[in-house]
């Protein structure tokens, strides 16, 4: 397939970097259109009211929705274009769910920037390219966790409260220092944590934060 032409949405709510990285792949193939959008929301918005893309590119931690719930909710509108997915997390990345909500590639922010317009590239090509951090091509089966396999397809959606209360576990947070950071009871923080267990199919706070790297969720 010809780049000629080609719109690309790039949706990253990292405003300096969807701004720079449409900069960069302007200079680099003057022939892409670029959109940039710094909130999935407006991109899903956007897909409703009838625009098409010929790739996408999509991170896959952000704070108002996930890369992977932005990947179902294209799956759900029968939205066929590329995708490519980008992120700096330092665990392993959920590739096998990536691809089994439909994207075609994924490359680490910390890669070459050549690497992330080749894979560009690649996928506009019909071919998928899924790179790990360290260079290699990711196969399915090494980034497959069985214990990840029942949210493939529904990722928990999470209420906003209950969203602030695991980045703070994630950050080794204690319940009473979360209650005060929040100005709620820690009582009020353990109802939270109940639901975010029960979400995420876990019973432990490492678990919990565990899986919840793992599937992009912080």
């Amino acid at each position: 397939m010809s780049a000629r032409g080609c719109r690309i949405a790039l949706i990253d709510d990292h405003r300096m970097f969807v701004d720079g990285f449409a900069v960069l792949l302007g200079s680099l193939r003057p022939d892409y259109d670029v959109c940039t959008y710094d909130a999935p929301v407006a991109f899903l918005e956007d897909l409703e009211a009838g625009q098409s893309f010929d790739l996408v590119i999509l991170d896959l931690v952000m704070r108002s929705m996930n890369g992977l719930a932005v990947l179902a909710a294209m799956r759900d509108r029968r939205f066929r274009a590329p995708v490519l997915v980008l992120s700096g997390i330092g665990s392993e990345p959920p590739i096998a769910e990536m691809r089994s909500l439909g994207a075609r590639g994924f490359v680490h922010k910390s890669a070459d920037t050549a690497v992330l317009v080749e894979a560009a590239d690649a996928l506009l090509a019909g071919k998928t390219c899924f790179i790990e951090q360290d260079g290699r091509e990711s196969d399915l089966t090494d980034a497959h966790d069985p214990d990840l396999a029942a949210l493939v397809g529904g990722v928990p959606t999470l209420a906003p409260r209950q969203t602030e209360i695991l980045h703070l576990i994630g950050k080794g947070e204690t319940n009473k220092a979360i209650a005060a950071k929040l100005d709620i009871s820690e009582n009020t923080v353990k109802s939270h944590l109940r639901a975010v267990f029960e979400a995420l199919g876990t019973h432990t706070r490492t678990a919990c934060v565990r899986k919840a790297q793992a599937l992009g969720l912080i």
